[in-house]
């Protein structure tokens, strides 16, 4: 029987209520929650330090209250020994370690993407090293003495898809396996083929530097991967390719899915496409798939399965989306019609194929440069990461331009390439929409930013340095419609209220990133900035529009990992710390009032952790 759309968001909503009713069978319905606000920190020791809400109040149908005193509790810091092994270590493709450029141990200070997935009767958590290379780590969970606490953990074995790097934010699909995404910033196939004018040349030494002696961002990403493979014949005259390095592997979503015999199941879904994914979301048809890029001049992308996807498998297929903006106004973040241009179809193995025969950039595109802004009669005049490129697509190419190219086809056929810090997704299925997090509001996103005129400029917005959250209305097969700014930041000016402190309003959103829908209508918003002298968490009622702070992180610290469940009958909420005492906050003027406080760090407070809001009530994420 097929669900009418009312029925199908009907159930949705029913079967993700905040309460299950095997928990609360006698009791009245949960009609909202509410967290206490955390205050801002007043002084150096409570800049310091993690600090979450009080209290969580629940109001039932029949007006009556109860009252969740919180805490936050540390599972593991980055080093801790765990088991058999060391969490945050970074290791290459067999497992052994890496070491720095001056011989000491690589641990991370990057725990990024959290996924807690329950395998038969043990819970395993998933966590992204943000790093290149990158790394995931399994941690198995236990509950003891109404404790949660880790048993055990291992890098996951990445061999069988070439590893990963800068693993960003991540989330779960709904047959409970993590999906996460390879944000690789610097991998541009411009600058790895020697007949493109953004050529680079790196000294590929291990150091990230190139020919001329200077640090590079796109060279220490090759240098990275060269260490995890172990590839040492990366030929810089053809494409960087290597034994077994290809840039074409990078920049992908990847699968993981623990199994109950302790292995780990991998894939890379090539037919989400190629750019800088900060991770993707699957709708509940198990068949639509969103996916954000991080950075400047992106694009938002989709992916329409040709069957529903109900379990782990390596072969995803099927077509591949970029979005086409109108915008409709520029008040108060934009409002925009949604439409999509079809890139492509394929399946998994089929691109795998293609990465494999190890192809150049011009072996897809022509490319030259403009000149004033133009180009050549039969060439396009593309944005993509803050460069014009003149491309012209050679002939058969265009299923390796969908799918290795993503970016620069998806400009070629006129999608929208004008993003700007796109970065979380979470859907909410009690309205039926997505959302989006716009870490700024600025650059490519203005009016003709760097000579748009050439190409597009469908985004025509006012600067707004501290970001945004939109609203993307969803029709019933999944598909978006409309895209509209639900919050936005507060930029402050030179004399106002908290100005010589902060730059952004501390009463308002910062620079959101990692955002989750978690029920009853609230939608937690995480902040990656140096605007705020704390990063924080928010928690963003959907109805009301009222926001809370619910959680102040260590100064420098940036929020991460976000994610909801539970280890036996104990509900929490997961919340890392991602290199704290490194972010340098700065106020209204630019200037860093709060450096001394950075500068003065101990080993320990520089060390990165994955902790949990504890206190929650049972079941309250089912």
């Amino acid at each position: 029987m097929k669900l009418r759309p009312q029925t199908h968001l009907f159930m949705l909503t029913l079967a993700s209520s905040i309460f299950s009713a095997s928990c609360y069978a006698e009791n009245p319905q949960i009609t909202s929650l509410q967290f206490s606000p955390v205050s801002l920190a007043q002084n150096n020791a409570e800049k310091s330090v993690m600090r979450v809400s009080p209290k969580l109040t629940l109001t039932s149908s029949d007006n009556s209250k109860k009252d969740y005193p919180l805490s936050y509790k540390i599972l593991a810091k980055m080093g801790d020994k765990i088991g058999h092994g060391t969490i945050g270590l970074i290791t290459d493709i067999n497992g052994k370690m890496i070491k720095k450029a001056d011989g000491s141990v690589d641990i991370s200070d990057g725990p990024d993407g959290n996924s807690l997935i329950k395998v038969g009767d043990k819970y395993f958590l998933i966590t992204h090293m943000e790093e290149r290379p990158g790394e995931l780590y399994k941690t198995e969970l236990k509950l003891l003495n109404n404790e949660i606490k880790t048993v055990d953990t291992a890098p996951v074995d990445l061999k069988t898809i070439g590893g990963t790097i800068i693993n960003c934010a991540s989330t779960k699909t709904n047959y409970g396996s993590h999906l996460g995404g390879e944000e690789d910033y610097s991998l541009n196939s411009r600058a790895a083929d020697m007949a493109s004018p953004f050529y680079q040349k790196c000294t590929l030494d291990g150091n990230g530097t190139n020919a001329k002696g200077e640090t590079s961002s796109f060279c220490a990403y090759v240098d990275g991967l060269a260490k995890y493979l172990n590839d040492g014949k990366i030929d810089p005259k053809n494409g960087y390719s290597g034994e077994s390095f290809s840039l074409y592997n990078y920049g992908k979503i990847v699968e993981v899915q623990p199994q109950a015999d302790g292995s780990t199941k991998v894939a890379k879904h090539h037919v989400t496409g190629r750019y800088t994914p900060e991770l993707a979301a699957m709708m509940p048809d198990n068949k639509t798939v969103y996916m954000s890029d991080d950075g400047t001049f992106k694009g938002f992308w989709k992916f329409v399965s040709d069957k529903k996807i109900e379990g782990f498998t390596k072969d995803w297929e099927g077509t591949l989306y970029a979005a086409k903006v109108k915008q409709t106004s520029a008040e108060n973040g934009g409002v925009f019609d949604l439409s999509w241009v079809q890139l492509g179809h394929a399946k998994d193995s089929e691109i795998q194929a293609m990465i494999d025969a190890k192809p150049k950039l011009t072996d897809i595109f022509k490319i030259t440069q403009s000149k004033d802004k133009s180009c050549p009669a039969d060439y396009k005049a593309i944005h993509e990461d803050s460069k014009i490129e003149c491309l012209k697509l050679i002939a058969g190419k265009e299923k390796q331009a969908a799918f290795l190219e993503t970016r620069k086809y998806a400009a070629y056929l006129g999608a929208t390439i004008e993003f700007r810090k796109e970065e979380g997704l979470t859907y909410n299925p009690d309205k039926n929409v997505l959302y989006v997090a716009m870490s700024e509001i600025k650059k490519s996103m203005e009016k003709n930013y760097k000579g748009m005129e050439a190409s597009g400029d469908d985004i025509q917005l006012p600067k707004n340095a501290c970001g945004g959250v939109y609203e993307v209305t969803l029709d019933d097969q999944f598909s978006g419609t409309k895209m509209h700014a639900l919050v936005v930041g507060k930029p402050l000016k030179k004399g106002e209220k908290y100005a010589d402190e902060w730059y952004c309003h501390p009463d308002e959103i910062s620079n959101p990133d990692n955002i989750t829908y978690i029920g009853h209508d609230t939608l937690l918003i995480s902040e990656d900035t140096t605007k705020h002298v704390n990063n924080m968490t928010w928690a963003y009622n959907t109805k009301t529009n009222q926001k809370t702070r619910i959680a102040s992180l260590p100064i420098g610290a940036e929020v991460t990992g976000v994610d909801t469940g539970s280890v036996g009958n104990k509900s929490l909420l997961i919340i890392n710390a991602q290199h704290p005492f490194k972010d340098n906050p700065k106020n209204a003027e630019g200037k860093k009032p709060n450096s001394a406080l950075l500068e003065a760090a101990t080993d320990d407070q520089l060390k990165a952790y994955i902790g949990y809001i504890d206190g929650l009530p049972t079941g309250i994420f089912k």
